[in-house]
């Protein structure tokens, strides 16, 4: 009787220390710590933010790492658009909550407590940063995966390495070059100058595309191979099963527009094609003229084979 009852307790105690162990566990999850300390954007650097952006009415634009939601609130009030915030400190968002009812936005805007790692963020148009450089490195090939080509991502202060900026720009504040001014709760103005970042989510253009060259250039079958690293593309283009490259020079791509040139030897001569184009999807089309020659352009499409379609975050 007594071994029963030893042998109960065991089993007590070890659920019991099996359950403990489940809320700490919990516990520790619910208290994860912010990846970035809470430090306000000044409200010219919003301005700035907000305006190479350029956020209207239609955009939706989401703050991860929101702090106390002044950039989710200000696109929403003086721009008309509809705003998300993630934070993971829900002090931070109870406070980002109070401030959208106070400036009259509530019914615009939503502050999600949660991982900004974990949030859905497909929807964006753009996207709103004050992170580190390290965080944003992290957040990258989530950004360049998850968002629709042509969606607007800005930082401010931080960069996101060997993913150059499309456009960035240097706020000189006028105050007296003090490192800190202190108000009653916060810090909002820190140092005298602001770097502000902004990036273009670029269409992926990689794999093997194929295409007819229009009669301009005589109609012939091309192969076309691109690798692409952010917003720069490189690649070879062959003709029919011929083995002769043909490399394609100053591929750029922002937003879903991609043009390059290609230089190739016709009858004797060398003759360079600026091709001008959309892609959507797995299909690319647009307008091809020969160089020296603006006013003679033709359509132009290709079809990408979707088997080789790779990542472009390098």
């Amino acid at each position: 009787m007594e071994k029963k009852r030893k042998q109960k307790r065991k089993i007590l105690i070890g659920l019991l220390s099996l359950f403990f162990l489940i809320l700490l566990s919990t516990a520790g999850a619910q208290q994860k710590k912010p990846d970035v300390p809470y430090v306000p954007t000044p409200e010219k650097v919003v301005v700035e933010m907000l305006k190479m952006a350029d956020v209207g009415k239609d955009d939706v634009l989401y703050d991860l790492g929101c702090g106390d939601g002044r950039i989710v609130i200000t696109a929403a009030k003086e721009l008309g658009c509809r705003g998300v915030g993630i934070d993971i400190d829900p002090v931070r968002i109870k406070e980002s909550r109070e401030n959208a009812i106070k400036a009259g936005v509530a019914d615009r805007v939503k502050f999600i407590q949660m991982d900004l790692f974990e949030a859905d963020i497909s929807e964006a148009t753009v996207v709103t940063l004050y992170l580190l450089s390290s965080v944003n490195l992290r957040l990258r090939p989530i950004l360049l995966r998850e968002l629709e080509s042509g969606t607007r991502v800005v930082s401010h202060e931080f960069n996101m390495g060997k993913w150059e900026s499309d456009e960035s720009t240097v706020i000189g504040d006028d105050y007296d070059n003090e490192f800190f001014v202190y108000d009653t709760f916060s810090i909002d103005y820190y140092w005298d100058r602001h770097s502000v970042y902004l990036w273009i989510i670029p269409a992926n253009v990689t794999g093997a595309w194929k295409w007819t060259m229009p009669a301009i250039s005589g109609k012939k079958r091309y192969t076309l191979e691109l690798d692409q690293a952010f917003q720069e593309v490189s690649g070879k283009a062959f003709e029919g099963s011929s083995s002769i490259l043909l490399y394609i020079k100053n591929g750029k791509i922002k937003g879903n527009r991609f043009e390059f040139s290609l230089e190739r030897k016709l009858k004797g001569c060398t003759e360079q094609l600026h091709f001008e184009g959309v892609v959507k999807g797995h299909t690319m089309e647009g307008f091809v003229r020969i160089e020296g020659e603006p006013d003679i352009k033709e359509k132009w499409q290709a079809k990408r084979i979707p088997s080789t379609f790779k990542s472009i975050n390098r």
